[in-house]
């Protein structure tokens, strides 16, 4: 973790140095969390995993390009969603772990490399990275993993220093069950 968090440091402090442009952004949207039924027994109340925009979704980024066309970003979000933690239930006479399922939020740090391809409405985007994914609830000790992301992006300027960007990502997480979730967001960009 200690590699990671310097690796991180150096990422913030060196590579804006060196690039051509840089930019912040903030996106808010939605979220499905995906489960599978043969990842663990079931149990207790199981909470809908479809598409909600009250599942929230919101990330914040920092992005500097370190190419013509590829950016490396940090990101840091949060989903509010269903999350499952594991619980003994006696059935039978015998004890078993069952997966207990209770409104919760997924936090989340990632270093990406975004693929940017000129448009004539502005840019799109491929996007691949790595980060630490750390499930929460209420009344539930956290747990804390690794976990990889990517997705899609696209940017359509406003103006040269401001655009309206969106994105799709599918997160997929190491954690008890591991749970994926895909998201839908958009939000503003501004670049400097």
């Amino acid at each position: 973790m200690k590699k990671f968090a310097f690796l991180l440091v150096v990422s913030v402090v060196a590579v804006p140095v060196f690039a051509q442009s840089t930019e912040f952004g903030a996106l808010f949207g939605g979220s499905k969390r995906i489960t599978g039924n043969d990842e663990a027994p079931t149990g207790g109340s199981l909470l809908n995993d479809s598409f909600k925009l009250s599942n929230s979704t919101i990330d914040l980024y920092y992005a500097v390009q370190v190419d013509e066309g590829t950016v490396f970003k940090i990101n840091i979000g949060r989903i509010n969603t269903p999350v499952g933690f594991r619980a003994r239930e006696v059935r039978d006479g015998e004890t078993v772990n069952v997966r207990r399922d209770v409104e919760g939020e997924v936090q989340h740090a990632s270093g990406l490399i975004e693929y940017r391809f000129s448009e004539p409405f502005g840019s799109t985007g491929l996007f691949l990275g790595v980060g630490v994914y750390r499930h929460a609830a209420s009344g539930f000790s956290s747990t804390t993993d690794y976990g990889f992301s990517g997705g899609l992006s696209g940017d359509f300027p406003i103006s040269r220093k401001y655009g309206f960007i969106v994105a799709a990502t599918y997160h997929q997480t190491y954690t008890e069950f591991r749970p994926r979730y895909l998201t839908v967001a958009a939000g503003l960009r501004l670049s400097f």
